[in-house]
Formats: structure tokens, C-alpha cells, sequence
């Protein structure tokens, strides 16, 4: 399993995460940290994306064990745009980026 990082440019504040297939995964609890506003907040703009159709509730969120709940990249990117539109983009751009290397490292 590959992990990956994000670190912030603006804030610093950093989120780790885990690549498992086409999708990386972050924690939730992380996510809302990243984008500098509490859980609750977090939780209820992952709802409205979810209800809207921005994300696939059933394909971007997941129940993990004792971390509560994880979100894919797409997730991520959704909520974020809500919350912190500059955040947002500069973690959409670092997906593209690392999306990238790993299609050129697989080939």
C-alpha cells in the first residue's frame, strides 16, 4: 500500500493518505483540519455534496474502523470547494500531479 502526502502551501497543515487502486483515501477528520473548520461543519458539506450528486456517497466515503470515516480524492476536492476554494484547488492540482507521475512510473 502506497501512502501519500499533501502539505499546503497557504496553511502547511499537511493530510496523509493511502492510494488504493485509482482513488487515494484521506481521513475525514484530517480533511476538515486541512480546510480549517470542525468536523460538524465538514460533515454537514459532505452531505450536501453527497445529496446534490457532486460525489457518489457510496463510491467517496467509507466507514474505516476506530478513524471514523475516510474520503477519496474526489471527495476531498468536493467538500473543499465549499470550504476553501484556494485550499481546494491547490489540493485538485496535486492530485493531477500525482496522478500524472503514476501514469508515467506504470508505463
Amino acid at each position: 500500500m502506497t501512502t501519500v502526502e499533501f502539505i499546503c502551501t497557504a496553511s502547511s497543515r499537511t493530510i496523509r493518505g493511502r492510494l488504493e487502486g485509482n482513488a487515494a483515501w484521506f481521513e475525514f477528520h484530517q480533511v476538515a483540519h486541512l480546510y480549517g473548520v470542525k468536523r460538524e461543519q465538514a460533515a454537514k458539506l459532505l452531505r450536501q455534496v453527497g445529496a446534490t450528486g457532486e460525489i457518489d456517497l457510496a463510491t467517496d466515503v467509507r466507514q474505516a474502523d476506530h478513524r471514523g470515516h475516510l474520503l477519496s480524492h474526489r471527495a476531498v476536492v468536493a467538500v473543499g470547494y465549499h470550504m476553501n476554494y484556494g485550499r481546494a484547488t491547490a489540493f485538485r492540482r496535486w492530485c493531477a500531479e500525482f496522478a500524472a507521475l503514476l501514469h508515467k512510473n506504470a508505463s
